[in-house]
This record gives C-alpha cells, sequence and structure tokens, in this order.
C-alpha cells in the first residue's frame, strides 16, 4: 500500500528519520366507457420516451473521464549513489533527503558495515534531493531498487488534488538458497521536488530458481 514518505531535515546518531423488447399483450378487464384507440396511446407516450432518452444521453456525456496519470520514468545508472546489503541501515525504510547535513549522517550509517567506505557523493540540492530504501532484514539474493518516479495528482488533504512524486519502489525476493542475514538498502539521487513524495511498492520473485 503506498505511503508517504518523511521529510528528512535532522538524524540522530544511530538512528535514521526521516487507480428486448417483449410484445404488448391487450388489456382484457371490464370497459369503463370511452376508451382511447391504441394507436393514439403510442403517439402519447413517444414525446415522453424522447425526453427521457435525451435526457439519461445527457447524464452519460456530462462525466468527464479522468485525465491519465503520466508514465513513471525510469532511472538511469548515474542516479543510483549506493547500494549494498551489509547492514548499515537494518530498518525497513523510505526516506526523502533535503539537506546536506542530514545526507553526511545517512551517509555514514548505512556505509558503516564497510571497511573502507565511499566517499560522500556531491549532490546539489537547490536542484535535486536522495531517496534512501532499505528492505530490512532479508537474505543476501534479495534486493531493492527504486525503479522509477513520476509527478502525480492525488487527492490531497480536504479531497482537493495536489502534486506528488511517487517512487516506485521494487523488492525482489531471491531463491533464498543463503539463511544469512542481510539488509538491503540503496540510496539515489533525484530532481527536487517540494511536494508530498509517495512510495508505491512493487514485489517480484526470482524466476530462475532451481
Amino acid at each position: 500500500r503506498p505511503h508517504r514518505g518523511a521529510t528528512l531535515r535532522g538524524a540522530r546518531q544511530g538512528r535514521v528519520w526521516g487507480g428486448g423488447g417483449g410484445r404488448a399483450r391487450p388489456h382484457h378487464g371490464p370497459s369503463t366507457g370511452s376508451t382511447i384507440p391504441m394507436r393514439h396511446g403510442l403517439i402519447a407516450l413517444a414525446p415522453v420516451l424522447t425526453v427521457a432518452v435525451l435526457a439519461a444521453c445527457h447524464r452519460g456525456s456530462s462525466a468527464a473521464a479522468p485525465a491519465p496519470q503520466p508514465p513513471a520514468l525510469p532511472l538511469l545508472p548515474m542516479a543510483r549513489l549506493y547500494s549494498d546489503n551489509g547492514g548499515g541501515i537494518q530498518d525497513s525504510v523510505r526516506l526523502v533527503v533535503r539537506d546536506q547535513a542530514t545526507l553526511e549522517e545517512v551517509w555514514k550509517q548505512a556505509t558503516a558495515g564497510q571497511a573502507s567506505p565511499p566517499p560522500l557523493p556531491t549532490v546539489d540540492f537547490t536542484k535535486e534531493m536522495v531517496l534512501v530504501v532499505g528492505a530490512g532484514r532479508k537474505t543476501p539474493e534479495d534486493q531493492i531498487h527504486v525503479d522509477s518516479v513520476a509527478v502525480r495528482r492525488v487527492a490531497g488533504v480536504g479531497g482537493k488534488e495536489e502534486e506528488a512524486m511517487a517512487a516506485i519502489v521494487r523488492t525482489l525476493e531471491g531463491c533464498r538458497r543463503f539463511r544469512a542475514d542481510a539488509y538491503p538498502v540503496e540510496i539515489v539521487r533525484v530532481r527536487r521536488f517540494t511536494g508530498p513524495v509517495i512510495f508505491e511498492e512493487r514485489q517480484d520473485r526470482a524466476t530462475d530458481c532451481k
């Protein structure tokens, strides 16, 4: 189920914050006096039926179809800043980082399991922001990735529409041939977006298991 990502503006040590017509039968009841020829009755009904049909058509045409949502754009390889399963971040997390200080704290924690941690990447936070996704406790063959992103219109507070960035997070379950613990995490760079970020989850399984 999609959920909104928390905007990170600070971090504590050791913890990261963050769609048939039937035939008419004659009437056999008693006569009440004068009778109206059948053809007159049909003629009298015709205008009423015509008005009802036109009204129904008008109601059906007034409902506008919702505008199609733009497709999500796959992330380029250069957008992926870090990927690992060594346990630096062991929780299942979906984070949005919008400032340098928070990036430094998150990067330090994510790379803590590395003997030689990679250098902190340069991110222009006036134009970009960072998404961090962690799968929690998994096995060494499991993976997590930010597959793509898109800006969409969603129902906001009070039902009013607003723009939100949708980040498609894809978790791949491996063949589970190894029973060791692993903690997949990925850090990616995307264009800066000042509105809410919604993480949409996708689950896949490996198809080449033997």
